[in-house]
């Protein structure tokens, strides 16, 4: 028991995960003396600060991952005023949905004292509620595919070490395994890649949620960044692709595009916690090297791919995977609140964080 303390220890500490040893009172004030040296501490800023501050009283929400949040803001390109009024409205309006009263009364939920997560904006017990609501919500849109026979499918996708297979796992985490297909496809045949798209296509099952860790879009991506593919595959594929979707849904079923974003830094972490974690060192290749090598180059294929196959009924959703605990909720939710299954809770599905999801639907 000693010994895998200390190996938890370690982890945490590489991650940086550790108590703030900084009480609330001094976070706040560390927040507004940064604001006032960049002469952003008045009128709406410090209405929307008190605010937040009041609520982090519940518990409700991380003042040092408020003060991440200020200090990146202020690095945005802009009009300072105008972009830290936004951040701070954001996170307002998403806690303020947040009524801690209302899980007084609930039930606990299991707890893990091993669990190790990186630090959240949301609290873990808040979190674990909506989670919890959320599953139940999945149950009822997964016992509507098996009545309707309608089919899901959602694509996973970003870089290496985004948070893509833990949010399937959330997603899948108290789903009927008999009603839910995972796909996540090793080294294509030379075969499969004379037919790229059957590949894929095949592996989809009807009446169920369908889950690509990873999909088609390797072609578009992963392919030409690692030297994978040629010049001619990478074409056809960003010609065709969007046929491809439409055939998919022809009769009436839904396709979601799940984009995990998260900056250099926090992806290097990570592959520094898979090497060290003995749960997760199955996951680190040296091709976790090589990406942080070729970061912008990955960035470069990325945009190219977001402007070309970001489609008005097929759009990318950008989830800001930085948070792990919001980027899987936001989702669940997006999903869920896309598709008319019956008895759905509109009001629980309202509570999404705005402020860490984009959706790249272009105009008509």
């Amino acid at each position: 028991m000693k010994q895998l303390l200390n190996e938890i220890t370690k982890i945490k500490e590489m991650m940086d995960i550790k108590e703030d040893e900084r009480s609330s009172d001094e976070i706040a004030s560390s927040i507004k003396s940064i604001l006032t040296a960049n002469e952003l501490y008045k009128k709406s800023v410090i209405t929307y600060l008190d605010k937040i501050i009041k609520l982090s009283e519940t518990n409700l929400i991380n003042l040092n991952l408020l003060d991440r949040g200020v200090r990146s803001t202020l690095l945005k390109k802009g009009d300072k005023y105008k972009n830290m009024t936004k951040y701070l409205d954001k996170v307002y309006k998403s806690l303020e949905k947040r009524d801690p009263e209302s899980f007084k009364h609930e039930p606990d939920l299991p707890d893990y004292d091993f669990e190790i997560e990186e630090p959240s904006m949301l609290g873990k017990k808040i979190y674990k509620k909506e989670l919890y609501y959320l599953q139940v919500e999945l149950l009822k849109l997964q016992n509507w595919l098996n009545q309707t026979n309608k089919t899901v499918i959602i694509v996973f996708e970003g870089r290496d070490s985004a948070g893509k297979g833990s949010t399937i796992k959330k997603f899948t985490e108290n789903l009927n395994p008999r009603f839910y297909n995972i796909i996540a496809l090793g080294i294509p045949t030379p075969e499969e890649k004379k037919n790229w798209w059957d590949r894929y296509r095949s592996k989809i099952k009807s009446g169920m949620i369908n889950f690509f860790d990873r999909s088609w879009y390797n072609r578009g991506l992963v392919d030409p960044v690692m030297g994978y593919g040629s010049a001619e595959e990478y074409e056809d594929f960003m010609e065709n692709v969007e046929n491809f979707e439409k055939d998919l849904v022809k009769d009436g079923d839904y396709l979601f595009k799940l984009w995990f974003s998260i900056d250099k830094e926090t992806q290097a972490r990570r592959f520094t916690m898979r090497q060290q974690s003995p749960l997760k060192s199955w996951k680190y290749s040296p091709n976790d090297v090589r990406m942080q090598d070729l970061w912008d180059r990955f960035t470069e294929f990325k945009e190219k791919l977001f402007d070309k196959t970001s489609t008005v009924n097929h759009p990318w959703v950008i989830l800001d995977a930085t948070d792990k605990r919001i980027s899987g909720l936001n989702a669940i939710r997006y999903v869920l609140k896309e598709i008319p299954y019956k008895g759905k809770n509109k009001e629980l599905l309202d509570k999404e964080f705005p402020e860490a999801m984009t959706i790249l639907r272009p105009e008509n």
